[in-house]
């Protein structure tokens, strides 16, 4: 009576030991769908990459900063004290005299997308002139008015560097935006990965405790028969040592599970310490959804579909921006240039303005400005730079489809791998179901031992865990394929919309 007293303790502190190590304080159940809408608004990595695209959209926004007309503003005061000067050509010396100019210069420039620049300004000013002999002051007003403007006709006509950067920028959001999506569908993926590796955690507790009320059962039933005499004690002991051994195991499997949940808490959220000491449970079920797995059509949606195949093809892009550039500085620079706008200048300041706004005064010109460098061994050198960079980025995107028609092919072959291992595994836990029935039956009967049981119960633990393991494997690869293919945002119904 002692000794079933003390096991009873034994096992019970044991049991409550397998338990957990730290204990719960919430218990959760979440969807699939619930930790994915999660992931996507609290994923570390998902914010990382939403933050990128965000910098990409501002460096697109400051590229059109050098189209934007600048206001130019300058006022300034002179003074210039003139000494008499002796000519022997006149009669009469240059009287001395003093000189105090006050002058306002506003202005606006710009430059447009076509290669044009553009200024145009204008002046005011007031000269006071204060001469030796006549202790008079003399005042004049000059008035400028003018637009002049620059054309590229070869050299930076149908490309510049503004227009370069300009172009980049915007391919490199296009590429962040597509990194995004992938971002998103890695993350996705991860997040299916892990909760089928929850969901099937939990089954194996769950297994594992069955096999503990199995054995304990078994316990029992042996050590009655062992008090009426009808086995010898060795087969008492060796229920003893199976039952030691699957709490051991249940252990370990409630071990795993804590793992499993740290895991997929990690993907959906940004504070760890707020679910550190949730108990997350997987409220869908594993299900065996058969999809039939067609290669050619999944090689079609891949190559469509993928975001970092998308990425790669704007990097191409990208570098074809760079190509024309170069090659646009192999031309010579020829301008058109030009100026037109009016003069004043009066003892009025009324009289001067009118002057210029009424182009009283003509002040123009207008020709042709060419600079023909003598070597341009950098620009062509630059050139071929450029032309090989775009082939390798060529060949990077040849790469990249054709390493994700590989990755298609192997998860496609693995869904049908698994989907036949999964056959196999629910018929031997079915089998193993029924083997452990009969021999239990033929326990009772006196028919077998207390060893064959033990075994037999040890084959269909084993055979229920192959099963939830080939079930996760299955999903898991379904999801995987998905993602090769392309299709996990549709798979989901999710659209990824950036700013």
């Amino acid at each position: 009576m002692f000794v079933r007293i003390l096991l009873a303790v034994l096992l019970g502190g044991i049991a409550s030991f397998a338990q957990s190590s730290i204990p719960m304080t919430d218990t959760r159940r979440m969807s699939l769908r619930d930790c994915i809408d999660l992931a996507l608004s609290k994923n570390l990595d998902v914010q990382i990459q939403q933050l990128n695209v965000d910098i990409a959209g501002n460096y697109l926004s400051g590229a059109y900063g050098p189209y934007v007309p600048v206001l130019n503003f300058t006022a300034r005061h002179d003074f210039l004290s003139e000494p008499q000067m002796f000519d022997p050509k006149k009669l009469t010396p240059d009287q001395a005299y003093d000189v105090d100019t006050d002058r306002i210069t506003p202005g606006l420039a710009g430059r447009l997308p076509m290669g044009l620049s553009y200024n145009l300004g204008t002046s005011f000013s007031e000269e006071i002139f204060d001469t030796a002999i006549r202790r008079t002051n003399i005042t004049e007003f000059s008035s400028r008015l003018g637009l002049t403007v620059q054309q590229h006709l070869l050299k930076d006509f149908w490309i510049d560097p503004y227009r370069q950067n300009l172009l980049i920028r915007r391919k490199e959001l296009n590429m962040s935006q597509e990194a995004l999506r992938f971002q998103v569908m890695r993350t996705i993926l991860a997040v299916e990965v892990a909760y089928y590796d929850l969901a099937a955690a939990r089954e194996q507790v769950r297994v594992q405790e069955k096999a503990l009320e199995l054995r304990q059962q078994l316990v029992a039933e042996t050590k009655r028969r062992v008090e009426v005499g009808d086995v010898p004690e060795l087969e008492s002991e060796q229920a003893e040592t199976q039952l030691q051994n699957t709490l051991t195991a249940l252990a370990s499997a409630r071990e795993r599970m804590v793992f499993q949940q740290n895991a997929l808490k990690t993907l959906f959220t940004d504070n760890f310490k707020d679910w550190a000491l949730v108990d997350l449970q997987a409220a869908d079920i594993l299900l065996a959804l058969r999809e039939p797995v067609n290669l050619q059509e999944s090689f079609t949606k891949a190559v469509t579909l993928r975001p970092d195949l998308e990425e790669a093809r704007i990097a191409v892009q990208r570098s074809a921006v760079v190509v024309k550039f170069q090659k646009n500085q192999l031309f010579p620079s020829l301008d058109v240039i030009g100026r037109y706008g009016g003069f004043g200048y009066q003892p009025s300041f009324n009289e001067a303005l009118n002057d210029a706004t009424t182009f009283r005064h003509e002040d123009y010109y207008y020709g042709v400005v060419m600079s023909v460098p003598l070597s341009n061994v950098t620009e062509k050198n630059n050139y071929r730079a450029s032309k090989a960079a775009r082939a390798i980025a060529e060949l990077q995107l040849k790469k990249a489809e054709q390493a994700i028609l590989v990755q298609v092919a192997d998860e496609a072959n693995r869904v049908n791998s698994k989907l036949s291992q999964l056959d196999s595994t629910r018929k031997a836990r079915v089998y193993a179901e029924s083997a452990l029935t009969a021999e239990e039956k033929k326990l009772k009967n006196g028919l077998t031992t207390t060893f064959v049981v033990l075994q037999l119960q040890e084959t269909l633990t084993s055979a229920r865990n192959l099963e939830l393991q080939a079930l996760a494997e299955y999903n898991k690869a379904k999801a995987q394929l998905a993602f090769a293919e392309g299709t996990t945002l549709e798979r989901h119904s999710l659209v990824v919309e950036t700013r």
